[in-house]
């Protein structure tokens, strides 16, 4: 669609036609001392008239408007009704992340009710948000085109701004497509959030319906609607209307309501049955068209004082407007037609996304708190003055409550992600949002110095070997014959140039700073590769310990696949902060949200929104955080080849504790338990010295390459499942923790600061559910392995169980792993089409 800019330029004629019916204008009579008891006062009425006719100047008004909204127009395709072209005032506010807000008017309000708000709205400042913001006429509203086609209701209003459905192939796959370019896509945000009153409130509330949480991703009204207690559909709250008493406040606002609907609501019965017939007066007259809304103006208000010239250009928009005054009612008829229950009997429409609410004590329906509650109500403002009009007549009020909804602290921050407003200075950095500032992606070559090697193979040949007790095998740990075999291997035989070379050609490396909250920036190195696949799934990929980047090795060009038969993913692989070639951290308490926050803005980074996860040792945690912190607005699915969870508790989960002491466990299933308890009894001592004193323990790691050896070694093989290690494998493996960046040491405090952060991590650990879809692979050689039973959760979609394999999945079970993603992520899997408009499938 083509935007094309758009200035009000109302003819000549049009203001002469006016003014002569204007000046032709009779007026009825009025009963003694009438007020506004039966509607807007005669001598107001003549007031207005008068001044529109002799003293108004519209084209001074017309030309601030011009100059103070940047408008345009857009032909919009909206399904079962054609083109219709749009007008629509879109500014952009010059801090680069603000965020992009749709606003949506009412009647008989239009788009003028933007102009107090918009330059409060753009500020910029490092104390509260900024907004680029986007307000149209409605359709058959202002400027914008009015639809021919009966039946234009709620849904097509809100299909004006964003739409993509779903076609449903025989195959089965889901294809995105979009219908037309609608508004807000067509401007490029692609997600957003919206602010309505009036019609707005039910219009962004369809939004977030139909559109939510993929485009609409929070709202907010000052109008807010609920239905009232009611025996069966809303018994708890039926109850507490009979039993529990109101507040002063309270009835103050049911008193307002109970008079909206006896003395104020008629327009609304005769707009919703009869807006052809009210129409013709509105269209001929404007002193009808003036009498009809300034009523509103005035009774919907908290003693607002309209100034005459701002209701006369108010009305003026209506009447100059392109299809006609008349073409606004119809929103009521067709919307009440489509809702039969709207007014009279609604019921609960909830919605999911965060929403917020603005209370003005003179808005036209003022309800009780309590009617309102939901889960997703997550901010709710109240004011001492206000009507219906909060936009006009409160500006800073309202704007205060959106930066307050979506700013700092607020409970709808960075819910469009990497948009958290704020200008950027420097120093500031704003805890878990997602703001990714510009960051260059320098490419990465691993070049170990000469001088390192060296140094190396003179600790090898200088190494001093512990003895050891005749036929000890891996009763003690790592047998002395296959240390000494594989320090001569590392000291004469390996070529360290050979393995890096392979490294360097088959992993795409790069290194990027990343600002981490109170940590400053790290330098991040990390593994990016996009499938030929355009709709390929990102997954990010999160090792552990004693892992390392070098884990993603050979399951990378399986993810990579592209096929009609099995999804493709972009791969990211990260070393971990004070793993591989990543800087460590240099203060205290760099645990798993750190790391989360990391991985999130890595990704962010590399354009990649929205994706998936994959981890196993602490990469479960991670993954976990992940969702926890960043789910579902960028972590979209979960999966991971360590599930962990709490044990049976008598408190804690009651159920499970009656099914442990009742329920035998399967064969499989005690192998499992044993499994684990050997995990804790004979394989666990490293978890709690690196969990106490990794100091002290790195001391000896970082000096001895023999020490790191022995160390890491011993958890290769006995964590995997007879895995058949070559010894150059091992070694490249074990290199790569003694040629890091910040020395194999920095990479045991993990332990330390998570452990802290968590005390019970392992021994006693705490459930932490997650929501988003969760994948489980099953491994027998896992080092702990719980009952699937002990795993069950509402969001575990997918489980996969394995005949063999251990810790190292991805390095041991690369193909399996691969197929279990492919499964879960796959066309028919249960989390097919988590990532919006990426499927995977070539």
């Amino acid at each position: 669609m083509a935007e094309t800019p758009f200035k009000i330029a109302v003819l000549d004629e049009q203001i002469i036609q006016l003014r002569q019916k204007l000046a032709t204008a009779v007026f009825p009579d009025e009963l003694d001392d009438a007020g506004w008891d039966y509607g807007a006062p005669l001598v107001d009425i003549r007031r207005l008239v008068a001044r529109w006719q002799d003293g108004y100047d519209w084209r001074k008004y017309e030309a601030r408007l011009n100059e103070e909204l940047p408008q345009f127009t857009r032909d919009i395709e909206v399904d079962g009704f054609g083109k219709l072209n749009i007008h629509y005032i879109h500014k952009k506010s010059k801090v680069f992340n603000a965020i992009p807000l749709l606003f949506v008017h009412g009647w008989p309000g239009s788009f003028l009710e933007i102009r107090k708000i918009l330059p409060l709205l753009l500020k910029g400042s490092s104390e509260h948000p900024s907004f680029h913001v986007v307000a149209f006429s409605l359709p058959g509203f202002g400027f914008s085109e009015a639809p021919r086609k009966k039946g234009f209701e709620l849904a097509q209003f809100a299909e004006v701004i964003p739409q993509t459905t779903s076609v449903l192939l025989p195959s089965d796959e889901i294809i995105e497509r979009q219908v037309g370019n609608k508004l807000m896509l067509a401007l490029g945000y692609n997600e957003y959030v919206t602010q309505g009153g009036d019609w707005g409130s039910l219009i962004t509330r369809k939004l977030a319906q139909l559109y939510g949480p993929r485009h609409s991703k929070a709202w907010h009204t000052n109008t807010p609607l609920a239905p009232p207690p009611h025996p069966t559909r809303r018994p708890l709250l039926f109850f507490s209307h009979l039993l529990l008493s109101y507040t002063a406040e309270e009835k103050k606002g049911l008193e307002r309501s109970q008079w909206y609907q006896q003395r104020s609501s008629g327009y609304l019965q005769e707009q919703s049955t009869q807006p052809q017939t009210l129409g013709y007066g509105l269209a001929d007259s404007p002193v009808g068209l003036l009498a009809w809304i300034y009523e509103k103006l005035v009774a919907w208000t908290d003693e607002y004082p309209w100034d005459d010239d701002e209701v006369l250009t108010w009305i003026s928009i209506y009447w100059f407007s392109r299809a006609g005054p008349a073409a606004s009612l119809r929103i009521y008829y067709e919307v009440v037609k489509a809702n039969p229950r709207l007014l009279n009997n609604p019921k609960s429409e909830p919605t999911t996304i965060p929403m917020g609410h603005s209370y003005f004590p003179k808005e036209v329906v003022v309800l009780p708190r309590r009617w309102h509650k939901a889960s997703n109500l997550v901010f709710e403002s109240k004011h001492k003055e206000g009507g219906h009009f909060a936009a006009h007549e409160k500006p800073q009020e309202l704007v205060e409550d959106l930066r307050k909804m979506f700013g700092r602290g607020g409970p709808a921050f960075v819910v469009v992600p990497e948009k958290n407003g704020y200008a950027w200075t420097r120093g500031n950095s704003f805890p878990n949002t997602g703001v990714v500032p510009l960051m260059a992606e320098t490419p990465f070559k691993i070049a170990i110095s000469d001088e390192q090697i060296s140094r190396l193979r003179q600790k090898l040949a200088m190494a001093v070997f512990p003895d050891e007790l005749d036929d000890a095998g891996w009763d003690y740990g790592a047998p002395l014959v296959d240390i000494r075999r594989l320090v001569a291997r590392w000291q004469d035989g390996y070529d360290w140039r050979k393995h890096e070379a392979q490294l360097n050609e088959e992993l795409p490396q790069f290194t990027r700073d990343i600002e981490v909250d109170g940590f400053g920036k790290l330098n991040i190195h990390y593994i990016h590769k996009k499938s030929e696949v355009v709709n390929a799934i990102p997954l990010l990929f999160v090792h552990g310990w004693p892992g390392s980047f070098y884990e993603i090795r050979k399951i990378l060009p399986l993810l990579l696949k592209g096929s009609s038969e099995q999804p493709s993913f972009h791969v990211v692989t990260f070393s971990l902060p004070g793993f591989g070639f990543s800087e460590a951290p240099k203060k205290k308490g760099f645990e798993l949200a750190q790391f989360a926050e990391v991985g999130n803005k890595l990704m962010l980074a590399l354009g990649y929104n929205e994706y998936v996860t994959q981890g196993g040792d602490w990469g479960f945690f991670i993954t976990r955080k992940l969702a926890q912190l960043y789910g579902p607005s960028h972590s979209k699915a979960w999966h991971t080849n360590l599930p962990l969870a709490p044990a049976p508790h008598p408190f804690r989960r009651p159920l499970l504790f009656l099914s442990h002491l009742l329920f035998s466990y399967t064969t499989e299933e005690k192998k499992g338990l044993e499994r684990g308890q050997w995990y804790f009894q004979k394989s666990s001592g490293y978890f709690q010295e690196q969990s106490t004193q990794p100091q002290t323990l790195g001391y000896g790691l970082a000096d001895s390459p023999v020490g790191l050896l022995g160390w890491i070694y011993e958890k290769l093989v006995v964590w995997t499942d007879e895995y058949p290690w070559d010894d150059d494998e091992v070694l490249t493996w074990i290199s790569i923790y003694w040629f890091s960046r910040a020395g194999p040491a920095a990479s045991l405090r993990i332990y330390h600061e998570v452990v802290k952060a968590n005390p019970g991590l392992l021994s006693n650990p705490k459930p932490q559910p997650t929501t988003i879809p969760m994948g489980h692979s099953y491994f027998p050689k896992e080092i702990i392995v719980p009952p699937r039973r002990w795993l069950k959760a509402s969001n575990l979609v997918f489980e996969s169980q394995h005949k063999s394999g251990g810790h190292f999945a991805s390095h041991e079970k690369p193909q399996e792993l691969a197929e279990d993603l492919r499964k879960m992520f796959g066309r028919g899997g249960p989390a097919f089409g988590v990532v919006p408009g990426k499927n995977g499938y070539a």
